[in-house]
């Protein structure tokens, strides 16, 4: 496979630059340049915008899992003071505000259909919206949300995948004919099952294994919640919407397209935002119902939401359970893989969450070289809430199946589990390397990424450990996993296709301003950027503005998502500085009379080792635009700006023309490791020590980078020791605040040790991959391990088997209660 790719990288359309630059800023800790506004509260979020006169929109949510609506009474709720307009299913459908099917996928046919931001006719999961309120301000909203009368037929519910896939199950689509949304069965090699779909050991592969995993339901969780404002100026008939969302360009098209209007006369400006983490990519129900009302209304609307209605409603992810069958030798070498995969993917909204079952079941079998592979994907919707991208985005899914998997050789076969991961890597020289969905995996080096966090974790003296805490009455034990972290989504025939478009601008006296498509849901992409740019044109990097989110000003890029921020829209920022570094060039050399290439350029200050003489780019800017017509600007185009786009290599979408496939161009890996203490008598997890080793490549910020990984490790533990969003056997949520679905805090804290290690991608700018998801997938699996291997020293005699994450207290005792002989 190595053979079939060209890998040596050009930046395409890139503008060579003959001078040098010193004092460079990529690969240092620079501060965060919005540190300090948001240090002292200074930063303006979405409830910090209230233009005069602002309305409040409120939601009616459904408090069934499944019925038919057989009468909503307004009357009420109309005449009360205050209340200017109420929205039902039927207004939607009357003014047709749906969104319809957008993406397409060469390799399976996803079932689909059009979404109404309100139910009609009937409801299909607890939280889903009912009717909009318009009113004068939140109180008058909130009373006429209790006086609105909504009746009933309660249906019985599906809420599992095995009741959905049943035969006669009720429909949780009207039109469709099954509950069967995704069906995806690919494989490599040949497997060899039994008479009842059982996978056999072979005289090479003589051992096997069969299990059942499964990841439990979480919701994206950012400090703030979803908001909307929208203002509709019906002199210039246009649209200004404020958005807590992570790709404002791709909401000003769906919000154009929904209501009627023309891009033009819509501006979508995001304020600071409080995390997102996948949850706040668009389109929701309310971003189109807020939009729309202040068109009806011709005034200002405001929706912020509130944490009891994010739960149920603003997406969930990760409800996904696996079969697997594995055989292999007993050298812990696998020869074959079987995993059958189903989603519980709730009721489908407005955006596309399946689409993380799909990014599951590519990812196998991850960053291990399995010859023979079949993987079957069988997504269902359900009555229980819809997905919504989340960090991770089914790779974690995908690293906890594979991991625990490895584990399982490593248990029957008595190889560590570091030598059976070492013995099925895929090897570096193997790439690029094409797993069997068909996908292309740029670079890795795994062995190195495992090898260095053993180290970080103490590996060779931990027995050592491990005696002396039992000696003190303690148990504890020490896991490992891998994670396999592919980014820079590309999806075909949808708005977020890979792309990103940046403008860098210099003005008459130096400075620059960088507007980008790119969008910052508070991780610091801006400071990266300017740091790119800083290089590119070799100034001052506290000359550089970076300006973000606002459709008017900004060039259209596709925001933030999928860890593509420093890798798409960097490359085009760069692409940007480096045109008009080639001005900066010419003039220059110009000026000093010196040849362009003796040029050197150190944060603004130009000089050459041909003369003497210095200048500096706010010298040569002054020149370019004050003397457009003079002989330092003979043949030159005037001004200082350029805007550039750019799409990644290794990003392949023409299967019938070249036979490939591949809608992720880079893919960042780490392992981890950690030591946990286990009460065996309450099934209590305290992480003790965690250790962590990313490769993404070259990177840009190392505080950045490793920001990120703090962050996204401690949201694999919640995922893996507390977070689970849990409904009874009637579709009612059992966690209806934060009290019931717990997330880590600071008191949960523990040292994390990060290390680093670099594999370039043979496909991006400066071998540069992304880093926004990696840490978030290797908790649970290496947390499990941990567990299992601390119960394994406390009483050897009982085999204590994690399947299911969470790993709470009462799951840890009932595994190692279950095995007391």
């Amino acid at each position: 496979m190595s053979d079939t790719f060209e890998t040596g990288y050009q930046t395409p359309g890139v503008t060579t630059t003959r001078s040098s630059t010193e004092n460079t800023y990529v690969g240092r800790r620079v501060t965060g340049m919005n540190n300090s506004v948001l240090a002292a509260g200074r930063g303006v979020f979405l409830d910090d915008i209230s233009p005069p006169d602002t309305r409040t929109l409120a939601i009616l949510r459904s408090p069934h899992a499944s019925a038919s609506i057989t009468q909503i009474d307004t009357s009420t709720a109309r005449s009360l003071p205050g209340v200017e307009l109420i929205i039902t299913g039927e207004d939607t459908v009357e003014h047709s505000l749906k969104i319809g099917p957008t993406g397409a996928f060469e390799f399976l046919t996803v079932k689909q259909s059009d979404r109404y931001p309100l139910a009609v006719d009937s409801v299909r999961y607890v939280g889903e919206p009912v009717v909009a309120i318009v009113a004068k301000d939140a109180r008058v909203a909130a009373r006429a949300i209790d006086v609105i009368e909504v009746k009933y037929l309660v249906r019985t519910p599906v809420v599992s995948v095995h009741e959905a896939l049943a035969p006669n199950a009720p429909l949780v689509e009207s039109g469709w004919n099954d509950n069967l949304m995704v069906d995806w069965e690919f494989e490599r090699g040949s497997i060899n099952l039994n008479a009842v779909g059982e996978i056999q050991g072979t005289t090479s592969a003589p051992l096997t294994s069969h299990g059942r995993l499964e990841c439990g339901r979480i919701v994206p969780t950012s400090l703030e919640p979803r908001g909307t404002i929208a203002q509709w100026d019906r002199w210039t008939r246009s649209l200004t919407v404020w958005a807590s969302t992570q790709s404002p360009h791709v909401l000003k098209t769906q919000l154009g397209g929904v209501l009627g209007l023309d891009d033009s006369r819509i501006r979508v400006i995001q304020p600071n935002v409080g995390g997102a983490f996948g949850g706040k990519i668009p389109i929701f129900p309310e971003d189109i119902l807020t939009a729309w009302a202040a068109i009806w209304l011709g005034c200002t609307v405001k929706f912020v939401e509130e944490r009891h209605e994010a739960l149920p409603a603003a997406g969930h992810s990760r409800h996904i359970a696996c079969e697997y069958g594995v055989s292999f030798n007993d050298d812990g070498i696998i020869e074959s893989l079987d995993v059958q995969l189903e989603a519980n993917l709730g009721a489908p909204q407005t955006f596309a969450g399946y689409l993380m079952a799909i990014v599951t079941a590519g990812c196998i079998p991850g960053s291990y070289d399995i010859p023979n592979v079949h993987v079957h994907l069988r997504g269902a919707v359900t009555n229980l809430g819809p997905w919504q991208a989340y960090r991770g985005y089914g790779k974690e899914a995908a690293t906890y199946f594979l991991e625990r998997i490895i584990d399982e050789v490593s248990n029957i076969s008595g190889i560590s589990g570091a030598d059976v991961r070492r013995r099925n890597f895929i090897t570096s020289d193997q790439f690029p390397y094409q797993l069997p969905c068909g996908w292309i995996m740029d670079s890795g080096d795994y062995h190195g990424t495992l090898d260095h966090v053993l180290n970080l974790i103490g590996n060779e003296t931990f027995e050592e450990r491990r005696m002396k805490a039992a000696n003190a009455g303690r148990v504890i034990g020490l896991g490992i996993a891998h994670e396999l972290t592919p980014e820079g989504s590309s999806r075909p025939g949808s708005l977020m296709g890979g792309t990103d478009s940046t403008t860098v601008r210099i003005s008459p006296r130096g400075f620059t301003t960088v507007l980008t498509g790119v969008t910052s849901p508070g991780g610091g992409n801006e400071t990266g950027l300017a740091q790119i740019v800083a290089d590119a044109l070799g100034t001052d990097i506290d000359h550089i503005m970076v300006v973000q989110g606002d459709t008017l000003s900004c060039p259209h890029g596709n925001g933030n998502y999928s860890s593509r921020s420093v890798t798409i829209g960097g490359t085009s920022a760069r692409l940007a500085a480096s045109d008009c570094r080639v001005k900066l060039d010419t003039v220059a050399a110009r000026l000093l009379e010196v040849s362009e290439s003796s040029l050197t350029f150190s944060r603004g200050l130009i000089s050459s080792y041909e003369t003497s003489r210095t200048t500096t780019i706010a010298e040569v800017s002054a020149e370019i635009y004050r003397n457009p017509h003079g002989p330092l600007m003979e043949g030159i185009e005037p001004n200082l700006e350029s805007t550039r786009s750019f799409k990644m290599k290794n990003v392949h979408h023409q299967p019938d023309r070249t036979g490939l496939y591949n809608q992720y161009p880079t893919w960042s890996f780490g392992a981890a490791a950690c030591v946990v203490e286990v009460d065996p008598a309450t099934g209590g997890v305290e992480i003790l020590d965690f250790a962590f080793v990313h490769d993404c490549g070259e990177v840009i910020n190392p505080t950045l980078a490793e920001a990120q990984l703090h962050g996204a490790v401690m949201q694999g533990v919640g995922a893996a020791l507390y977070e689970e969003y849990r409904y009874d056997d009637h579709g009612n949520p059992a966690c209806p605040s934060l009290r019931e679905y717990t997330i880590p805090s600071a008191r949960e804290w523990f040292p994390i040790t990060l290390g680093h290690c670099s594999t370039p991608s043979p496909f991006t700018e400066g071998g540069v991959k992304g880093v926004g998801e990696s840490g978030i997938s290797a908790p649970s699996p290496a947390i499990a391990a941990a567990i299992e291997d601390a119960l394994a020293g406390y009483a050897p005699e009982r085999d204590v088997r994690l399947t299911t994450v969470p790993f709470t207290p009462a799951r840890v005792w009932s595994a190692f209660e279950s095995e007391n002989t």
